[in-house]
């Protein structure tokens, strides 16, 4: 696979505002694509907002993903040529998820349903998905989603590796408190699994909760191409090659220095992982 330029779209939200959201996650779309992005990632809950207080409020707020604000992303993505990975509220009848949207070109690829949930904002009432840990393929590049709070798993991140993702895409809504979270998780992820990783934050304030931006773009070798600020919406970007992420074994000195992180693995020793 070539070389793939990758966006990541900073945003503010405006909470319960789908139709200002998706003007703004069109304009940035719009704005990556020029640049010539193919694959675009949001942040989570990027549509909708986070901060809700009740499932009563989520439900009303939430999307569904046949109805005209996903429609809309298709076809942007259709006219722009590229995919995009954007955070919302899910609506599945009574029930309501946080979920990531892949959208292509092709229309919906796929979703992801967030995993892991902690007390704290929708996920409060979201029900966690349990979906199968497999990577989307693209015709760009293998792709594994995670949302937030699942990057603080370890776990999540490696199966996603060790089923063929090359890239790693976590949309968050980091908050004061998240400060580790958003400046060392991802180049930890990235580093500890030899994938590249894409991590988008929010800012602004919703609801009593100030969100401190940091997006950041890294490689398979846990360096950082782009970085964003706390405190502004941007549009980073930079390119990767999804190819390097296979390369597992980095040889330094060819019998006096070799790392690879997949196959020095001991499975046999992990059992209390699962139990």
């Amino acid at each position: 696979m070539p070389s793939l330029r990758v966006a990541a779209a900073q945003l503010d939200v405006a909470f319960g505002d789908a139709r200002a959201n998706l003007a703004a996650v069109l304009a940035a779309l719009e704005q990556a694509a020029v640049q010539g992005a193919k694959l675009v990632v949001f942040p989570e809950c990027a549509l909708t907002g986070y901060c809700f207080t009740s499932l009563e409020e989520a439900r009303e707020a939430a999307l569904t993903l046949d109805g005209p604000v996903v429609s809309a992303l298709v076809d942007a993505c259709r006219r722009l040529g590229v995919l995009a990975v954007t955070g919302l509220v899910e609506r599945d009848g009574d029930r309501i998820h946080n979920t990531a949207v892949l959208t292509g070109p092709d229309g919906l690829v796929g979703r992801y349903r967030k995993c892991h949930l902690p007390v704290l904002g929708v996920d409060r009432f979201a029900t966690a998905g349990d979906p199968p840990l497999e990577p989307f393929d693209t015709p760009f590049a293998r792709l594994g989603v995670g949302i937030c709070y699942d990057g603080s798993f370890p776990e999540l991140s490696r199966v996603l590796k060790l089923r063929g993702a090359q890239i790693l895409l976590l949309p968050t809504n980091w908050p004061e408190k998240a400060q580790v979270s958003a400046e060392f998780q991802p180049i930890v992820r990235a580093h500890e699994n030899h994938v590249h990783f894409v991590a988008v934050n929010r800012v602004g304030t919703e609801r009593g909760f100030t969100f401190i931006g940091q997006s950041k773009i890294i490689d398979c070798t846990g360096r950082v191409l782009a970085r964003a600020g706390s405190d502004r919406p941007e549009v980073l970007v930079a390119d990767l090659d999804p190819a390097a992420a296979d390369c597992n074994r980095v040889v330094y000195s060819a019998g006096e220095y070799e790392i690879d992180r997949v196959g020095h693995r001991r499975p046999e020793l992990y059992g209390p992982l699962t139990r």
